[in-house]
């Protein structure tokens, strides 16, 4: 399936009892968990990737979604559509957060992308970043320092503005790709020489990537096993191991 042809089955199928689209401030799980035990003793609780919306799980078996704030209660059935599936457990709500870009027919030689690391290791992570985002340019500080322990895909977008579409212009269409990542990691201006045959429609394509994963900013972060974080990690190398 095709980058646009995913554009078109993008979506979480909710078939419940009320729909809603909430803005209120939310309230942590902790606090959810006391308010909702009147509907049974609660086994568990888990953010969905819906905006504002999270699963409830009680230990006699029984599933039903809440807003974040706690406001609204709906059971009914959730169908995630990409992979044909419904979801009525915490463990299966975990699971939705992880959407490898191969199963949602993402190929990266359609977006802006440069390698770096080493190559001998099996490929850790993708990561959109915009050139002249600052929290990407802590992150890059801390992987070119070990590059033998990474193995990363870098995808260029411009979220910042005319100038980051230039810079992301400009390291696409970089004739050679080494110096084009030496650029990026160092905010050089090594990489002369650009292909002709180059546009910028390949950086316009992270955008959309970015919105169907709900990707807030750059950098972010989608590790291979479809895991994502959005924003620069507290402990990157302990983000790439968890389970």
């Amino acid at each position: 399936m095709t980058l646009s042809k995913t554009l078109i089955s993008a979506a979480v199928i909710a078939s419940a009892s009320i729909s809603l689209n909430v803005s209120a401030e939310s309230i942590n799980p902790k606090e959810l968990k006391q308010t909702l035990t009147q509907k049974g003793e609660i086994e568990g609780i888990q953010e969905l990737p819906i905006e504002d919306l999270m699963l409830v799980e009680t230990k006699q078996g029984k599933t039903y979604f809440v807003s974040k704030n706690g406001r609204f209660v709906f059971q009914g059935k959730l169908i995630d559509n990409w992979f044909r599936r419904t979801i009525n457990t915490v463990s299966e709500a975990k699971a939705a957060h992880r959407v490898p870009l191969d199963k949602m027919g993402v190929k990266l030689d359609e977006l802006a992308t440069l390698s770096f690391g080493n190559q001998d290791i099996p490929k850790q992570a993708t990561i959109i970043v915009d050139p002249n985002c600052g929290y990407c340019h802590a992150l890059f500080n801390k992987i070119k320092a070990s590059p033998e322990k990474y193995n990363v895909d870098f995808v260029l977008t411009a979220l910042l503005g005319p100038e980051s579409l230039k810079e992301s212009k400009r390291l696409h269409c970089a004739a050679d790709k080494s110096l084009a990542v030496i650029d990026l990691l160092n905010s050089t201006k090594l990489a002369k020489e650009m292909r002709n045959d180059c546009d910028s429609v390949a950086i316009n394509k992270a955008p959309i990537v970015m919105g169907l994963l709900e990707a807030r900013g750059t950098p972010f972060l989608i590790r291979e096993d479809g895991l994502t974080l959005n924003g620069l990690p507290n402990d990157f190398d302990a983000w790439l191991a968890q389970e």
